[in-house]
């Protein structure tokens, strides 16, 4: 997540005078949504985005002229909508027109601290952006909702803890899926009941690697509405106990690996009823072979359940790709 990185240079003296910019306002098509941000410091070092790479070098040019100026912040908007801009604008081709919110940050904010303890704890944190306003109006990020006020626009941007991966099975099937899922930013929870193979030699981008009887797994997670789990041992004896206690649960996505009629054995084992929303054999249904193709199909399958998708091909949607 980038307001991970973002806050965490926050955190750091020597990153000010700094200028964050936060997408604030879409008409039309935009790489990012609402809410994307870019950090950028006086030393020239860059965190987080808001583009596909086509806005960042005009952005961090005013970034620079901001830190130079007696001004405290600044409302851009980059219109794409016509042809010509393919040529003669930036070049994004986005059709759209966006309005960034840049403020000059001299000190640590005081929602850095909220953001990263609710992070810390898997909270989620309130955080608002007031991006327009007059003189007298005190506009920028904050962790406190703003008074209402005619002059002003307010983006709620309410930071929520990034999803966690419980993969249970820590074959080497699991190994890819942990890196492709740290890559995506999620945390990553490692839990089998042999020890030679939970070990942290064996995933060492994994953020936990527990070794736990499979009986005891559901109760030792501590789940919220952003986990999902992966049942993965290759063992009947270990995925038993674990689709009985896990499936419960009720999880936003429950994955089960393996072939349709050894997953049918498994539910009407485990007495699970027909409606359980449970992903089995996991994945979609991407083609390919091997454990990367595995662990990709399966990292697809959650990207669709977290955000409500059904996962077809971008091709045939005829609605905004950001639409609900």
């Amino acid at each position: 997540m980038e307001i991970v990185h973002i806050a965490t240079a926050l955190r750091d003296p020597t990153n000010y005078p700094c200028v964050l910019a936060t997408l604030v306002d879409i008409d039309g098509s935009s790489y990012r949504r609402r809410g994307a941000r870019l950090l950028w410091t006086a030393s020239g070092q860059r965190i987080g985005s808001i583009s596909g790479g086509c806005l960042e070098n005009d952005l961090i040019a005013r970034a620079q002229n901001l830190l130079i100026s007696k001004s405290t912040s600044e409302v851009i908007t980059y219109d794409t909508t016509s042809e010509n801009d393919l040529i003669w604008g930036v070049g994004t081709g986005c059709h759209g027109i966006v309005k960034l919110f840049l403020e000059r940050l001299d000190q640590k904010p005081s929602w850095v601290e909220t953001v990263l303890t609710g992070l810390k704890s898997r909270r989620t944190s309130p955080l608002f952006v007031t991006w327009a306003g007059n003189e007298n109006v005190s506009i920028g990020t904050r962790s406190i909702a703003p008074a209402s006020d005619e002059t002003t626009k307010v983006l709620a941007c309410p930071i929520t803890p990034s999803p966690r991966v419980v993969i249970c099975g820590a074959g080497d099937d699991a190994q890819p899926l942990t890196e492709i899922c740290r890559s995506m930013g999620w945390t990553t929870e490692i839990v089998d009941p042999r020890p030679d193979m939970a070990t942290r030699e064996r995933f060492p981008v994994a953020d936990t690697v527990r070794c736990l009887p499979a009986e005891s797994t559901a109760t030792a997670v501590d789940w919220d509405d952003q986990t999902v789990a992966v049942i993965m041992t290759h063992h009947y004896r270990y995925d038993l106990p674990l689709l009985k206690t896990i499936a419960p649960l009720k999880l936003v996505y429950l994955g089960l690996l393996g072939p349709k009629q050894r997953g049918d054995r498994l539910r009407k084992d485990a007495n699970i009823d027909e409606n359980c929303h449970l992903h089995s054999p996991v994945g979609l249904d991407l083609g390919g072979d091997g454990p990367a193709a595995v662990a990709l199909s399966i990292t697809a399958e959650i990207q669709t359940a977290l955000h409500g998708r059904l996962g077809g091909s971008l091709n045939h949607r005829n609605r905004s790709i950001h639409a609900d």
